[in-house]
């Protein structure tokens, strides 16, 4: 092996061993770290989500994380705040990622108030079959971009197995190359000493 085919070698190598260090530990922020993950699904979300509702008003929906999100007393949809702007551009903000008509959260407070025998001052979280759930929405959307991420992340992933494979069948060759040298010099070395030997005798 000379000196171009070691540093060859050794910088395939390199950039294969940092491909595979950053994939495993990219892999493991994603799994591990919920304000990670988090980022993550919200930048495949789409920016925003149009909705008409039951009384025919149309509204612009937006989504960010919620910086008080506790993974260990929060549900994983509450990472979320979905919200819409009022007339002088505030932000709503939607309690449980549901919107609700007027009409529907009368509904659902009186739905509420059925079943536990007491009137509710929101009745939102409950969500009794009423509203639109947006966080849902937004989520159901990041899948399905997750889903064609994924489909050229496992692209990447056979491309990189086949290079992989490729750099070992390069380093056998390698090797292979250097052991048929060696012999090829060992080879002469004794056609030499022999046709010495020859000479000597004659």
């Amino acid at each position: 092996m000379n000196t171009k085919q070691k540093k060859r070698v050794i910088i395939i190598g390199v950039i294969l061993g940092v491909l595979l260090v950053a994939g495993i530990t990219g892999t493991l922020l994603i799994k591990l770290s919920q304000p990670v993950y988090t980022k993550l699904s919200i930048a495949l979300m789409p920016e925003t989500l149009e909705y008409t509702d039951s009384d025919g008003k149309k509204l612009t929906f937006y989504i960010e994380e919620n910086k008080k999100f506790d993974p260990k007393k929060n549900d994983p949809i509450e990472a979320y705040n979905t919200y819409y702007l009022d007339k002088n551009d505030k932000k709503v903000y939607l309690e449980g990622g549901v919107y609700m008509t007027d009409k529907e959260y009368a509904e659902s407070k009186k739905l509420k108030g059925e079943n536990d025998n007491k009137k509710s001052d929101t009745g939102v979280k409950e969500n009794i079959g009423q509203g639109q759930l947006v966080t849902v929405g937004f989520l159901v959307s990041a899948q399905e971009n997750a889903n064609k991420v994924l489909a050229g992340f496992r692209w990447a992933v056979a491309v990189f197995a086949v290079c992989c494979a490729a750099y070992l069948i390069y380093l056998w060759y390698l090797s292979w190359s250097r052991r048929e040298d060696k012999k090829k010099a060992q080879l002469a070395e004794a056609e030499a000493a022999l046709e010495e030997k020859k000479k000597d005798e004659e």
